[in-house]
């Protein structure tokens, strides 16, 4: 497991997320290699990954098809910045689809509509914590 150094993350600091995350010691180069490349293509800066992946190491164990999926679901839905609500909100990445989809049900029941409810989440990142 090298790529973590070669994202120059500190042993201090791998060893933190090893904590949260003992997964990370079975991971492949080419496992966390994939993940960051899914996170370049929704325009993530190398500031921006190395928040998201030091903040939440739980992303590193997720599937390539949870997070493609998340991150289709999410477009779908009518979010345009992931780069932005991902760094502003890491643990996005580990919600399913279909927790997301209940949510915004539950709010859509009470009235509100999909655009406005996407709006609320983008520039309030913290609700998705409600999910």
């Amino acid at each position: 497991m090298i790529e973590p150094y070669n994202m120059e993350i500190g042993d201090e600091t791998l060893k933190s997320m090893i904590e949260i995350n003992p997964e990370i010691t079975e991971l492949t180069n080419q496992e966390i290699i994939k993940k960051v490349e899914i996170l370049k293509e929704i325009n993530c800066s190398k500031t921006q990954i190395l928040s998201i992946i030091i903040s939440n190491p739980l992303f590193l164990s997720r599937g390539i098809n949870e997070i493609i999926k998340l991150l289709s679901y999410l477009q779908e839905i009518g979010f345009t910045c992931l780069n932005i609500l991902f760094d502003s909100n890491p643990y996005i990445l580990n919600l399913e689809p279909f927790e997301i989809k209940k949510y915004i049900n539950n709010r859509i029941n009470q009235g509100e509509n999909l655009d406005d409810i996407v709006d609320d989440l983008d520039s309030n990142p913290y609700l998705f914590q409600e999910i």
